[in-house]
């Protein structure tokens, strides 16, 4: 809710604020520098400023699209990994005694 006019903050309030403000947008463009840096820019672009919302803080802005961002992918093991760590795994059941 906002505050009415006969409402307001005080001085030292207010300074508060403006300086928890002023950390953050500090910290979120020191963050998107780093991300533009390592991806190998000189320039900071707005898709670094997202990234660091959006994975940081889980701050998205309406009206730009995510979609160029790329998530991460989960692990998926090749068959052959797969019918081994099945293999390992029926030799500890059997304690490592196969069927003669």
């Amino acid at each position: 809710e906002g505050l009415d006019n006969s409402e307001g903050l005080t001085p030292e309030v207010e300074d508060c604020v403006l300086s928890v403000a002023d950390e953050f947008v500090d910290q979120v463009i020191t963050a998107a520098c780093k991300c533009a840096k390592a991806r190998g820019s000189k320039t900071l672009e707005i898709r670094d400023i997202q990234l660091i919302l959006e994975r940081n803080y889980n701050i998205r802005i309406p009206g730009y699209a995510s979609d160029e961002i790329r998530t991460v992918r989960k692990f998926l093991p090749a068959q052959g990994w797969i019918a081994k760590m099945s293999a390992v795994q029926a030799s500890k059941v059997t304690g490592g005694k196969a069927d003669l």
